[in-house]
């Protein structure tokens, strides 16, 4: 009985040590947006940078801290650094789904359309309660009819408009303005194939031939690190649980990765079988380096 009370009162004492950390690092971070917003970026900067080093980089508060730094950014190439550390390392930060948005706003600014509608595609598939689902949705759309991606476009806005509130008069007039287009797409029998999932880039394909030539367009990435030697350790882990696990090398980073799927929508469901075990995934491309 004693022991049992003595461990309860010590979890106690934990949660009351780490909550009132939370809470200075909290207060730090309104103290340096107080001082950026007043003219004094350097020092809230500074702020900013001593609760990174003060805090492990394995722990969730780490990329928490490096959303603030970037968020705080002089400039958009060092906020987009930390966007990017935290989307590929801390997937599971409080903060990665606004991390996704604003880095794809910063390669739409610079012209970047097709990694920023990769962003916005795990964007929305990963933060299905984020305030900002709209607003990401909207820009998605935009950017798939640019890019002439008229199919994924025209469900993407379909799916889009389904969640979108009446009360959002203007959000639904701006992707409503998409809609004759997927009008007259929906008139071409060639729509008429299966429309792609969310985030889904393959073509309606026509034979087997053609799906066998795209297989292994995609898998699911589980963490980088810039030492090969960790990266080496979390595969040797979850090739022990029984999965395809390889280590990608990237300039600057080892890439720890799980299987090759042909389509997005199979990724993603893969994705979601190994949420079901604990195992935080994203789905990505598999490019020239990970052949």
């Amino acid at each position: 009985m004693l022991r049992r009370t003595l461990y309860s009162f010590t979890i106690l004492a934990l949660s009351a040590v780490v909550s009132a950390a939370q809470s200075r690092a909290d207060s730090v971070f309104a103290r340096a947006r107080q001082l950026v917003t007043s003219g004094n970026g350097a020092a809230g900067r500074v702020l900013v940078d001593s609760v990174i080093a003060a805090t492990p980089p394995d722990t969730p508060e780490y990329g928490e801290a490096l959303y603030w730094r970037a968020s705080l950014a002089a400039n958009s190439a060092d906020a987009e650094r930390d966007y990017r550390r935290i989307v590929v390392e801390y997937p599971v930060s409080m903060h990665s789904g606004d991390a996704l948005l604003q880095l794809a706003q910063l390669e739409v600014a610079r012209g970047d359309r097709a990694p920023a509608t990769t962003h916005l595609d795990r964007f929305l598939l990963e933060n299905p309660q984020h305030p900002e689902r709209s607003r990401a949705g909207l820009l998605l759309v935009r950017l798939l009819f640019e890019q002439s991606e008229l199919p994924r476009g025209c469900s993407t806005l379909r799916r889009v408009l389904a969640e979108v509130p009446d009360s959002a008069v203007e959000t639904r007039n701006q992707l409503q303005y998409y809609s004759p287009r997927c009008v007259a797409n929906d008139a071409n029998p060639a729509s008429q194939l299966p429309l792609p999932a969310p985030g889904d880039t393959t073509r309606p394909r026509h034979d087997t031939a053609a799906s066998s030539a795209k297989s292994g367009r995609y898998t699911l990435q589980v963490a980088a690190y810039p030492k090969r030697s960790d990266a080496d350790a979390l595969a040797k882990r979850l090739k022990a649980k029984g999965l395809d696990v390889r280590v990608v090398a990237a300039p600057k980073l080892f890439r720890v990765r799980v299987g090759r799927y042909e389509t997005r929508a199979a990724a993603t469901e893969a994705a979601k079988q190994l949420k079901a075990k604990k195992i935080t995934a994203f789905v990505t491309d598999i490019g020239p380096d990970d052949k």
